[in-house]
């Protein structure tokens, strides 16, 4: 049974998305922050690959522990239906 609680805690949260840079709208804001805005805007893209590819490990691993999960969990239900022979 200690498998079966091992779950959602070990990953949760583990992947947090980046948040969006500010774009200004106004021309002599985008003109005088040229430079940050691009990078800004360079490092949020980076950090978006970087959170898909924490998705799909986490993705993985959860798979991974659903099917640990579940056979643990059909041998609980053939001892029950053992124990109603």
């Amino acid at each position: 049974m200690v498998v079966l609680s091992w779950g959602s805690a070990a990953i949760a949260g583990s992947c947090l998305p980046p948040a969006p840079p500010w774009m200004p709208t106004d021309a002599d804001d985008v003109q005088a922050y040229a430079y940050l805005l691009k990078r800004d805007a360079e490092a949020y893209f980076a950090d978006v690959e970087n959170y898909f590819r924490c998705l799909d490990q986490q993705r993985r691993e959860v798979f991974e522990q659903a099917r640990v999960v579940s056979g643990d969990y059909a041998r609980v239900l053939e001892f029950l239906n053992d124990m109603r022979k």
